[in-house]
């Protein structure tokens, strides 16, 4: 099992979403990401990485056609795979830093807990239910959270949690998603984002495009619509039982 953390809206004052790609069959949905680009012909063109063979998947980054019929067809890929997507939304609105430390604390030292917190509260019910064992955990290098500690945060609060001997978690590590190998961290970084969209809707068609593709997507899983109204219906535990592929939990001062 691999499983790996990206974010969007990082510089937003009205959201923010924490997203989490779980993926058991890392060999076939990696090969099968790359083959979509190979078919694509998406190659890099950038000096800036010189050593990757593919042009990365950044959903702040479509500008074209050809960036929405890979996004297409990686999250084509994403629904035939075993692959599965968790993610936190915070409503800013909402916040109360009273729950995550002393009155007399800075709200910058409350939130760096809170979004500890909110990695962690992702990561327990998949291990409280035994879904991985023996996985690897990939922070993108990039994001905001990467400098709040927490993988450190995750490997104490995991460290006894074991699955028929094995750790639950066996490695953490910040990592950044262009190389070729992380096929599977642009794929978070597309569902991520697509989410956000959805609350903070760009003007730009390929972006537009995207995130109604990925609605559409979704139907069949038991996704209605990806509006805010929808996923409130739920609490945690009800959307990991009625919404085992795809869910988005929005979290709230007293969960």
């Amino acid at each position: 099992m691999r499983i790996y953390i990206d974010e969007s809206g990082t510089h937003d004052e009205k959201w923010l979403v924490i997203g989490m790609l779980f993926v058991p069959d890392h060999g076939q949905t990696h090969s099968a990401l790359c083959k979509v680009k190979e078919d694509v012909k998406y190659f890099n063109m950038s000096p800036k990485h010189p050593s990757a063979r593919y042009k990365e998947t950044h959903l702040n980054d479509f500008r074209s056609p050809r960036d929405v019929v890979v996004g297409r067809q990686w999250v084509d890929t994403f629904i035939a795979h075993k692959c599965y997507f968790r993610s936190v939304v915070i409503d800013w609105s909402m916040w109360d830093g009273k729950y995550f430390g002393h009155w007399y604390e800075q709200d910058s030292l409350k939130k760096r807990r809170a979004y500890k917190k909110w990695a962690e509260m992702l990561l327990s019910p998949e291990v409280s239910q035994g879904n991985i064992g023996n996985a690897d955990v990939y922070l993108d290098r990039l994001v905001a959270i990467a400098k709040y500690d927490v993988l450190e945060h995750l490997k104490e609060r995991f460290a006894t949690k074991r699955l028929e001997g094995n750790p639950c978690i066996k490695t953490y590590q910040h990592t950044d998603s262009w190389p070729d190998a992380n096929q599977c961290l642009q794929l978070c970084d597309l569902l991520t984002g697509c989410l956000y969209q959805h609350l903070v809707p760009a003007k730009s068609e390929e972006k537009t495009d995207m995130r109604l593709y990925l609605e559409t997507a979704l139907r069949p899983v038991g996704v209605k619509n990806m509006s805010a109204s929808f996923w409130k219906g739920f609490t945690g535990l009800s959307l990991l039982r009625h919404l085992p592929k795809f869910s988005a939990w929005f979290w709230r001062p007293t969960d």
